[in-house]
Order: structure tokens, then sequence, then C-alpha cells
């Protein structure tokens, strides 16, 4: 055999082992390419927006008749304002979309078996957050709305819990083995529409929705809040992973309980960014940017939302209060089961409204003043004309009391709230309520409209006792301009027109109450001079001098006395001294004749006098 024969023999060999040994190593690499062609949740998300996306921009309907190109053109026009308005949490337009990712998964989706190999619902260490969207599919079937309410009563979720930091103090949290315990409970079966309908939500919220959060908003809680707790700086620095990360940081506000929902996380600074740029875009408010750093605003439920970013705060964070309209009444508010002599102070705001006096509601945020004023405008004299100023709508009167003479009015970019009362008072306003008084300027107006603007004001503030809402509102007077520095002047005006301090409180277990009730009483400041005494100049020139500056400095122009305390140790409305003899008068007189009696009564059993 030639030595050419014997290369040519080398070289066919050679060529077939490379063949033989190629072919084997595609045929072990045929599964991770099967792998990577297998559908994902991700995948699948990209299909949908591009299916949608085709669906809105599909312009084919030429050659149909009328008939069947007015159908086709209405449904695309009810799709595309579907698709614009879900984004806001707009119910019928969520389930709009919501119906369409549903067709379209199931189109790609055919069996049960397909569904696993996206996303395993059977798995056994499934997802604590997916585990709480499946007990809330099924909670929803029968509570609507109240499902996470149910849910929370129904476990006990709102307990005392001592799992934080040194686990020697109480907090409120729900965990990942809270979740877990209570889905194997449960233990419900998946079908394949079941399984369809949680992809498609799924879906959505990735898509459209306010991701982790978005069933969580949907329900009839007292609001919650992002962004909030959990280490910025150990992410950044990749320390140590035991530590809590700032993305898993959804707080839940539930009948005046901050629950810590640590099963819940949006996993990273950019998930949390896109939810928050969403919930506070509802009316094109304008762009959440650096410059501007924080917006408040109203989602179409009309949810208060305040939305905050870096660098103004350390943190993307946002605060939304849902302000329901079926707790209304003040027996609702104040009557609970462990409350004792809850009549005393529902019938003493009650008579309040009806003896038309200036009242102010005072505590700290969460302390329910937005909701009590709410629910003590039902007891002013229908006849009588409301005209309200808020920061932002919180009280929706007209929803609560459609049949009134009502109008709501709030600050905007362009029209502040200073301009909105100087409007109002050429509104016809019998009664003006404002739903904060939070600056100098609406302090100050607020004040002149319980002058001459109006039979008498309601209005809320922060202060903690009578005494700090008289200098506070004192010291706005005279910031805003008006009195030239003159303290005493400001505070008699103050004094004159806030009356009562209607002060509430709250507990750290959530139980909301009236701390008290107290009259803002002025003295008498009227009292004359020393004279002078012509035989002794210079001792009866000191005493005047001495007495015009103990005037201006440390003479008190106004004392206060409480009306109703309540007792914390016993839960039980406790009376203490009774309005002035000038305060009764002035009640007794304007308040409608068939109630004189019954007010009369309710005093003489109550007080001692």
């Amino acid at each position: 055999m030639s030595l050419n024969t014997i290369l040519i023999l080398i070289t066919f060999i050679s060529i077939a082992i490379i063949v033989v040994l190629l072919y084997l190593k595609s045929k072990r690499e045929r599964p991770d390419i099967e792998q990577a062609d297998k559908l994902t949740i991700d995948r699948l998300l990209d299909i949908v927006k591009y299916s949608l996306a085709d669906l809105v921009k599909d312009e084919n309907l030429s050659g149909l008749a009328d008939e069947e190109f007015e159908s086709m053109y209405k449904r695309k026009a009810r799709i595309q304002d579907a698709m614009r308005n879900c984004v806001y949490g707009i119910d019928s337009a969520k389930l709009i979309v919501q119906d369409l990712i549903r067709s379209i998964v199931a189109d790609l989706l055919k069996t049960e078996k397909d569904i696993l190999d996206v996303y395993d619902f059977k798995a056994s260490n499934l997802d604590s957050r997916i585990q709480f969207e499946i007990l809330m599919y099924y909670y929803k079937k029968s509570f609507g709305k109240d499902a996470l309410a149910e849910l929370i009563n129904e476990y006990k979720l709102a307990r005392d819990r001592y799992e934080i930091e040194d686990k020697s103090q109480a907090s409120y949290l729900v965990l990942d083995e809270d979740i877990d315990v209570i889905y194997k409970e449960k233990n419900y079966e998946l079908t394949y529409p079941v399984m369809l309908d949680l992809l498609s939500i799924m879906i959505f919220q990735r898509y459209k929705g306010f991701g982790v959060i978005d069933t969580l908003r949907e329900m009839n809680i007292n609001g919650f809040n992002c962004g909030t707790s959990g280490s910025i700086l150990s992410a950044l620095l990749n320390k140590d992973k035991k530590i809590m990360k700032a993305p898993r940081s959804v707080w839940l506000y539930y009948n005046g309980k901050y629950i810590h929902l640590r099963f819940l996380t949006f996993n990273s600074e950019e998930e949390l960014r896109r939810v928050v740029q969403l919930l506070c875009r509802y009316n094109n408010p304008g762009p959440l940017t650096e410059k501007r750093g924080f917006l408040v605003n109203t989602m179409y439920d009309k949810s208060r939302v305040l939305a905050m970013r870096p660098p103004a705060s350390e943190y993307w964070a946002v605060f939304v209060r849902k302000f329901t309209l079926s707790d209304s009444s003040l027996p609702a508010l104040i009557d609970k089961p462990y409350v004792n002599k809850a009549y005393l102070a529902i019938n003493m705001v009650m008579y309040l409204m009806m003896g038309q006096i200036t009242c102010g509601f005072t505590g700290r945020q969460g302390a329910g003043k937005t909701v009590m004023m709410t629910a003590a405008v039902k007891y002013i004299d229908p006849r009588y004309t409301i005209r309200v100023l808020e920061m932002a709508p919180e009280m929706y009167l007209r929803e609560l009391y459609p049949e009134r003479n009502i109008l709501s009015v709030q600050e905007t970019e362009y029209v502040s709230a200073a301009e909105l009362q100087d409007a109002l008072k050429k509104s016809d306003a019998a009664v003006s309520i404002v739903g904060e008084v939070a600056t100098d300027p609406i302090a100050a107006r607020m004040i002149q409209m319980g002058q001459v603007a109006s039979i008498f004001t309601i209005f809320s503030h922060h202060a903690n006792v009578a005494e700090q809402l008289v200098y506070a509102i004192r010291n706005s007077l005279v910031n805003a301009g008006g009195f030239s520095g003159n303290m005493i002047t400001a505070e008699q005006q103050v004094i004159d027109v806030i009356r009562v301090d209607i002060h509430l409180n709250y507990t750290t277990s959530g139980r909301r109450y009236i701390e008290r009730i107290s009259e803002i009483v002025r003295l008498d400041v009227s009292v004359p001079y020393p004279e002078y005494d012509m035989k002794n100049p210079l001792h009866s020139m000191n005493e005047i001098t001495k007495e015009y500056y103990t005037r201006q400095t440390d003479r008190k122009t106004f004392t206060t006395r409480d009306i109703l305390r309540y007792n914390l140790e016993t839960d039980t409305y406790e009376t203490m001294e009774w309005f002035t003899a000038d305060l009764t008068q002035k009640m007794l007189d304007v308040m409608p004749l068939d109630k004189v009696k019954d007010f009369k009564k309710f005093i003489l059993d109550n007080w001692n006098l």
C-alpha cells in the first residue's frame, strides 16, 4: 500500500471520527436547546405584550360589512380604552385586559401540563407571594373586596408578634411561614381554568398592574405604604444576606395597625420605582422628578397618594390612604364592644354640631380626624350650605350626603389653598370645613372665615393638647403677617373663634378613641391697670410698668377645661367639668327646639351641676 493511500485512509478516518464526535456533542446539547426554547413567565410576558400591541394597532377593517365594521371598530376602541385605563387600577378596564391576556395564554398553553411547565403551581416549595395570590383568588370569590380583611380576621394575622430585633418588643407582621401554613390548611384544588386565571393575573401585574401590591390595592383597607423599611446600603455594598433589604417593604394599614407584609417583596429598586410612578400618575399630575421630589395625588378610587423619591427621600416610597364610605356614622366609629359609656362621646359631638360651635379635631396622623369630621357633618342642619377646603380629597362629603348643598375644593399646582379660601368667601358658605390646617396662610384665613365668612367652622390640626392648638394657630396668624408681631391680639382672636378641641388618639394595638373634649375659655383681660398715685409717683409707675410687661409676656389670656375624658385603663368615657354658661347658652340659642329638652336632660343626667 502506497504512502498516498495510507494518508487518504487516515484522512477519511479522521473526518469520520470528527463527524461522529460532533454528532454526539450536538445530541448531548439538544436538551439545552429545547430548554432555551421552553416558555417561561418572562417569555410569555413578552408574547402577551406584542400580541396586545398588534391587537390595538391592527387597522385591517377594510372590506367588512357596515354592521361588522362598526362592531369591530367599537371592540377595538373598547380595548384601546381598557389598555389606557387599566394602569390606574380601574376595575372594569383591568378585567378586560386580564381577559385578553387569558385568551392569549389559553391559545399557547392548551393543557394543565403546559401551564405547569411554565410555572409549577403545584410545587411543594411554592413561593409565598403566589400562595397569597391563590388565597386571595378564592377569598375574593366569597368576600369580594373584603377578602383580605376576612383572611386577617380568620387567622388573627393582626396580633402582636415578637419577631423583630431582639424579640423583646411587639410588632405587627406576616411572615412567609404564616402564608405557607394557611395555604396548606386550605389545600385548594388547582384546576386548569384556575391556573389559567392565576397566570393571567401574574402577567397583568407585571405588565400593566402594580406588581406585588396589585391585589392588595383592590381591598377595603385603611391604606398601605411601600419603601419604608429594609436596609438600603446592604444591597449596594453586598453585605450580610440575612439583613432585610429595602425592596422587602410593603406595609398594610389595617384597623389602625401597621402590619409588615414580609412575604411580599419588590425584589429590586427598579420594580419599586415602576410601581411608585404608576400609583401617582392618574389625571396626569406631572412627572415625579429629582427636582420635584414628592407628589400628592388622588387615584381613580379616590385614594390619596403621596409618592416620594431620591434625593428628597432616602429611597423610593409611596403612601396610599383609602377612604371607604362604609363607616360614616359616629356610633360605628366610637361605640366599640370594649368601650363603656360611648354614648357620652357620641352625643357630645352631635350636640356641638347642632350648637354650631367652631371645633378643632386634633390628633396625630392616623388618629381618625378626617373620618370623625365626616361623621359629624350628619348632625349639621341640612339647610346649611357647606364648603370644604382640602389639600387632597379625603372627606367626599357629597358621596355620603348627596342631597345636601356641598362643594369641596382642593389646591392645585396653579391655584393655592389661600386663593381658594378667598374664593369660598363668595360661595354662600354657611359652614366652612378645612380638611387640614397645615400652613400659616390657611390658619390665618380659617380664623377669618370663623369670624365673618360662615356661621361656624370645623377643621383638623395635628396639635397634641388644646393649649398647643391655640399657640400654633396664633403663631400662624403672626407669621402670616396680619398682626405685626402682636401675639396678644392674635391669641385673643384665636380663642374668640375656636371654642372646643376634640382630641383623638389611638393605641399601638390600633384602638381609636376620643381622648378628650376640651373647652377653650377666654380669661378676663379687661381688668384695669393700677391707678396712678400722685402721692407716690415712683412706686405707682413701677406697678403700672410691671403690670404692662406681665400682660405682654406671662399673663395667660385663656385656660382650658376638660369636659369629657377617655380612661384607657377601664376603656370608659368619664365626665369632668361642664362648659361655661356662655358657651352653653350659645348652644341653646341655636339648637333645634325639638332637641333642647334632650340636650338639657343629657347635661343633668351626666354632669354634677
